[in-house]
């Protein structure tokens, strides 16, 4: 008789022990958001310098060389180029984005819901159920108005701040979690 009121106490404590959760927050995942997050992304890990240093120095040799042979009109074409070409390229970007979230319907419109424990989160919406153990994550990055946290080189949750009831107390949190960089 002792013993099943031992049982039940261990399995009423056992259950009642549920652990609550820190933070939790949810995150639609519209164009907007979609478009933020790549752009950082190509921005901050997937350009490089170089390219634009060389293309820079290619144009200053272009426009000198053609400047000393008296060919101005060849000067002027480099300068059009040197201002359209950033134009034409932004233009691009932006429609491979569209093109890219119109295309993988699991992410239109997506309703994220994350809750993070002491221990690791959990990432739940219509399609899919994830747990992720704060060691396992590749690193936090913060901007102006969002938090990335990368579970690889290429794929991020994504918060937005506004949504989080204390930044300041999730961003420190994280911070003892997760490898952690700031942008502006």
């Amino acid at each position: 008789m002792k013993k099943d009121k031992d049982n039940k106490k261990k399995k009423k404590t056992s259950s009642s022990v549920k652990k609550d959760y820190l933070f939790k927050t949810s995150t639609i995942i519209d164009m907007y958001e979609f478009k933020k997050f790549q752009k950082f992304y190509l921005n901050k890990f997937k350009s490089s310098i170089i390219p634009i240093i060389i293309m820079a120095l290619l144009a200053i040799v272009a426009i000198v060389l053609n400047f000393i042979k008296g060919n101005y009109s060849v000067v002027g074409l480099v300068i059009v180029f040197i201002i359209v070409y950033p134009i034409i390229l932004s233009f691009t970007l932006n429609s491979q984005i569209k093109k890219m979230y119109k295309s993988n319907k699991r992410i239109n419109m997506l309703e994220e819901t994350l809750t993070f424990y002491d221990e690791f989160l959990e990432s739940k919406s219509d399609h899919n159920y994830c747990k992720v153990q704060y060691t396992d994550i590749y690193r936090v990055c913060e901007t102006k108005s969002n938090f990335y946290i990368f579970i690889s080189d290429n794929q991020a949750f994504i918060i937005i701040k506004s949504e989080l009831k204390d930044v300041d107390g999730f961003k420190d949190f994280i911070i003892d979690k997760a490898p952690y960089k700031k942008y502006r």
